[in-house]
């Protein structure tokens, strides 16, 4: 009985040695190529940690390597950003974070994660950012458990900066305008062309012209005010030449108060968010039989000019959203039958009259090619495209040299 005692004490030392040894072989091997390798990066440049606190698992959670240094206030410089808004990068290992960014009246911001990037500057001078990423992950338990604390000063110096789509803008098209830079206001536009409706972008505001089928052609002054900045832009409006054609006199049906009880409201209304995305799609698989702008002649004496896409659309065929976007109005209307509107944002609408049969209802969401009704033969199938009350000519959003494609990404 005493030998076998003895024996089960020699074997428990000589597991608890080589539990030990391998402990101590293990800890000795764990080094900081252990922790995470990927930069964090504020606009485009590399930050240096100025501290940083892990625990590196050796055996399971009863054994951890610790590192540590205790952050300091030494600032790395990053020097002056002149044309874009400085973003912060944060690789797949940061789990959480902490965002602070001093602003050169002293002022601080905080955000963390999932906001880092939302800041907006309405001030150039000097900034610093202190930034701390975490890393703990419990699906798995092997991983190093910490942060990486960064103190980074920078300076901004963008003057506001205003870029057109286009400078010569023809009849029928949209105007982009961007407006970029350090800017402490919202922006607006005076225009005898129409309203213009901006959106915020990372790097300032997007607002889309409409220059209708009968603007004047030549020089047009644009007067845009942003806080305390104001300046006039220059947009020459060049001539399109549209087809003449012959039609046959229409029979009225009245229900005129009716349509504009029912649309007129539409163009003064609308979500501020941009809700479209790339190219528009044809409403129709049916040919185009009368172009936006095209003027109509009966008995020789002109009776307007299309603000749309005239459709020959087959009689059943589906007729699909040209673009993604919200319902605003669905329903049949005297004079324009089966009628949809999608808004898809910043004052943008598309219209579509003459559907025989409507499959959609107001405040419902649509994708771009979902279904919106069918058409069929008691009116012709028109599709207009209008920011705020004035139309555009469709075919440059189908084209996909619309002004609404403009730097969509930004």
């Amino acid at each position: 009985m005493r030998k076998l005692l003895l024996w089960l004490v020699m074997v428990a030392a000589m597991v608890a040695a080589i539990l030990g040894g391998t402990a101590a072989f293990l800890y000795s091997r764990t080094g900081e190529d252990r922790l995470p390798q990927q930069p964090v990066q504020f606009g485009g440049l590399t930050l240096t940690a100025n501290g940083w606190d892990w625990a590196i698992p050796v055996l399971g959670d009863k054994v951890s390597k610790t590192y540590e240094s205790p952050t300091n206030l030494t600032v790395q410089k990053l020097g002056t950003f002149t044309d874009t808004i400085p973003a912060l990068t944060l690789p797949e290992w940061v789990t959480a974070a902490e965002v602070q960014i001093t602003a050169p009246d002293g002022t601080v911001w905080s955000g963390g994660l999932t906001d880092c990037n939302t800041y907006t500057y309405t001030q150039n001078g000097a900034y610093q950012i202190i930034v701390t990423a975490h890393h703990s992950d419990s699906d798995a338990p092997g991983d190093p458990v910490g942060w990486y604390a960064y103190r980074a000063g920078y300076t901004m110096a963008m003057n506001p900066k205003v870029t057109l789509s286009s400078e010569r803008a023809p009849q029928g098209s949209i105007v982009a305008i961007q407006l970029s830079g350090i800017l402490d206001g919202e922006p607006t536009v005076e225009s005898d062309l129409g309203d213009v409706w901006f959106r915020k972008t990372a790097t300032g505001y997007m607002g889309y012209l409409p220059v209708t089928y009968n603007a004047e052609g030549g020089d047009h002054t644009l007067q845009l005010t942003c806080g305390t900045l104001q300046k006039e832009i220059t947009l020459t409006v060049t001539r399109t030449l549209y087809d003449t054609v012959s039609v046959p006199a229409e029979e009225d049906v009245g229900g005129g108060e009716e349509f504009r009880n029912a649309i007129w409201p539409l163009y003064t209304t609308g979500s501020s968010a941009k809700l479209w995305n790339g190219r528009f799609e044809a409403p129709s698989a049916g040919a185009v039989g009368l172009a936006y702008g095209t003027t109509q002649m009966v008995d020789g004496q002109r009776s307007g000019q299309a603000t749309g896409l005239t459709y020959a659309a087959a009689d059943g065929e589906t007729v699909t959203a040209p673009q993604a976007g919200n319902i605003v109005f669905a329903g049949t209307l005297t004079l324009t039958g089966g009628t949809v509107v999608i808004d898809h944002g910043c004052g943008v609408k598309s219209y579509l009259y003459g559907l025989e049969t409507v499959g959609v209802v107001r405040g419902q969401s649509v994708s771009t090619g979902d279904p919106l009704g069918t058409a069929g033969t008691s009116h012709s199938l028109i599709y207009e495209l209008r920011i705020g009350s004035k139309s555009t000519d469709p075919q440059l959003a189908l084209n996909g040299s619309s002004g609404l494609q403009f730097r969509e990404a930004e």
